[in-house]
């Protein structure tokens, strides 16, 4: 079916890339442009837009409810370029944001679904951070408004166990503490008078929900202006409200784990057990029982961890286990034990088996990135958990750096001596990049004199010199690259022949010679030798300021140069990704960067 849906999307890959979000953003565009010369008393009307993390990225949504007759090829058909451009990275992304979809094949009317649409740079669309990114999508007039709301449309929905009221609103209307939000709030409670509280429905039970064009339709009606009726995305309010529907307790944001042995598992990705009996098959037919209050158990990829204290299990010896079930495994620790230690005693009883290295990296047009880690932990999605304690918050690695690291495979989770791991914090900002500066040259010569003027050198083409060869005075003609100290080489593009290069070199002067094929990395770095400035050839960069052994180390293809009053300037023709300019600009390194002529 996966491979049917594949052929079926390319078929009209045509339609879909026709109606890209890319498409639709630039025509919303236009439509805020004309907006002035609508009909009088017309407005926009905004429509949200889910931001999901996945995998390093922000991935824009659209929230959709399954539709009796829908089937999957009709609702993927159009929806974004993600599914446009790679319909099997699309698959994945969409089962990892709907974990409540199983079998796409199986989607059923009622089911509340993010659609992926597109992937999204941290912080590139105004209001990202909040989770909803909210654009006008068409016009409509006041009369046109009320019309919409006397027509609203519901849809029947039966309650999911551990539903909450949080979900089915912000999916449909807006994200929890917006005007949106409490207008789809009240709009529930209006569809289903039948409930007299909205924050105690079970599962299974059937409601009614509202179309948000009806929430839309209604804050025109009811506001007159869509500025106010959309209302500020405010990303400041709480994650989640208070109450809850179906059996299961209203999500919270979890607060930042206290004890160390849930910290520790946490951190490992683990599933940690503390209540009840497990009970452990012996030869013979006997049952094992383990009260997991006194032995808490771990689920970790295929072990099982059984915490210890005495270094026993329920008074026997742990060897007895090991032997009887290979898949257990026993963690001595004591009550006084930080995450950190607890995490070391998880690594040291599978090492045996699990051998994994301390040092994972990728190369990424050139770059090469290295991640240094204390434990390192393979996920079954071919992924590498790396797991690194760190004294303080203040040594953290960067968002965008460890949102870069898990586009590219790499899971970092730093861990700080209370327990708690370092996130990615929706609301945080990225340091204003400066001092970029790209070159656009179309041959060597003006590669050079670009070059001269971004470092701040003076050039001057076809200066006369003179030199003594052959027992006469001989007259040349060379380009002269010069620093503000003083500091002078002439750059020769071939029209030196025979002894004259040596010639001028022996009368004193300093002669960088470029070859026709050499690039223009090359030639910046002759230039800058030949002038004596300090130069390190594809330099390393930290992320975390922190020392080197445990830490993420990037290495650029270029050339580091520092001035003569210390400012450092890197020289690079490599494709750099946001987190890399936005490292550069921390520590203060102006770039310098052009499309490679080789």
């Amino acid at each position: 079916m996966v491979e049917s849906l594949r052929k079926a999307i390319r078929k009209h890959a045509g339609r879909m890339r026709a109606r890209s979000l890319r498409g639709i953003a630039s025509a919303l565009f236009v439509l805020w442009m004309i907006c002035p010369s609508v009909a009088a008393g017309s407005s926009l009307v905004y429509k949200n837009y889910i931001v999901r993390y996945d995998r390093g990225w922000d991935i824009l949504c659209e929230p959709y409810v399954v539709q009796r007759g829908d089937w999957v090829l009709k609702i993927f058909r159009q929806k974004g370029e993600i599914a446009n451009q790679d319909f099997r990275e699309f698959l994945g992304i969409f089962q990892r944001l709907n974990p409540h979809v199983p079998d796409i094949d199986l989607v059923r009317p009622g089911q509340a679904i993010d659609i992926p649409l597109r992937k999204l740079e941290h912080g590139a669309l105004p209001g990202q951070e909040s989770g909803v990114v909210t654009i006008p999508i068409v016009t409509l007039s006041k009369d046109k408004a009320l019309e919409a709301l006397k027509q609203k449309k519901e849809t029947a929905y039966e309650i999911q166990r551990g539903d909450t009221v949080y979900q089915i609103v912000s999916r449909r209307y807006g994200r929890y503490g917006t005007k949106a939000y409490e207008q789809g709030v009240q709009l529930l409670k209006e569809a289903n008078p039948q409930i007299k509280d909205i924050n105690r429905i079970y599962a299974g039970r059937k409601i009614y929900l509202p179309d948000p064009a009806t929430r839309e339709a209604q804050a025109q009606a009811m506001a007159g202006k869509t500025d106010e009726a959309a209302g500020p995305l405010a990303s400041d309010q709480p994650d989640m409200p208070p109450g809850d529907i179906g059996s299961e307790p209203a999500a919270t944001a979890p607060p930042a784990p206290q004890d160390p042995l849930t910290a520790a598992a946490a951190a490992v990705g683990g599933r940690l057990m503390e209540k009840g009996t497990y009970y452990v098959p012996l030869a013979g037919g006997t049952d094992f029982e383990i009260d997991l209050s006194r032995h808490p158990m771990m689920e970790m990829d295929r072990h099982r961890l059984f915490f210890s204290q005495d270094g026993k299990i329920m008074g026997q010896p742990a060897e007895m286990l090991e032997k009887q079930w290979p898949q257990a495994k026993v963690v001595s620790y004591n009550k006084e034990d930080s995450a950190q230690e607890i995490i070391a005693a998880i690594f040291d009883s599978v090492k045996a088996e699990d051998q994994s290295p301390t040092l994972v990296g990728f190369e990424d047009h050139g770059v090469q990135v290295t991640v240094r880690a204390k434990w390192v932990k393979p996920e079954g999605d071919g992924r590498q958990l790396c797991i690194t304690p760190i004294p303080s918050a203040e040594q953290q690695t960067p968002e965008a750096m460890r949102r870069y690291l898990e586009q590219n495979g790499v899971v970092l989770k730093e861990v700080l001596p209370g327990g708690a791991t370092a996130s990615l914090q929706a609301a945080s900002t990225r340091h204003p990049v400066k001092n970029i500066l790209a070159l656009t040259a179309t041959s060597q010569r003006e590669f050079t004199q670009h070059l001269a003027k971004a470092l701040h050198f003076s050039y001057a083409p076809n200066v006369p010199i003179t030199f003594p060869f052959g027992g006469i005075q001989i007259e040349a003609f060379a380009n002269l690259v010069a620093t503000l100290e003083g500091r002078e080489a002439l750059v020769d593009f071939g029209e030196l022949y025979g002894g004259a290069a040596k010639a001028i070199q022996e009368s004193g002067h300093v002669l960088v010679q470029i070859g026709a094929e050499e690039s223009y990395l090359a030639i910046a770095a002759k230039i800058l030798s030949g002038l004596g400035e300090r130069l390190i050839e594809n330099p390393s960069f930290l992320a975390a300021p922190r020392p080197a052994e445990l830490n993420t180390t990037v290495t650029i293809p270029g050339l580091l140069y520092t001035a003569r009053d210390n400012k450092r300037t890197l020289l690079s023709d490599a494709p750099l990704n946001s987190a890399i300019t936005d490292m550069l600009s921390a520590e203060g390194i102006g770039l310098v960067t052009w499309q490679s002529n080789r």
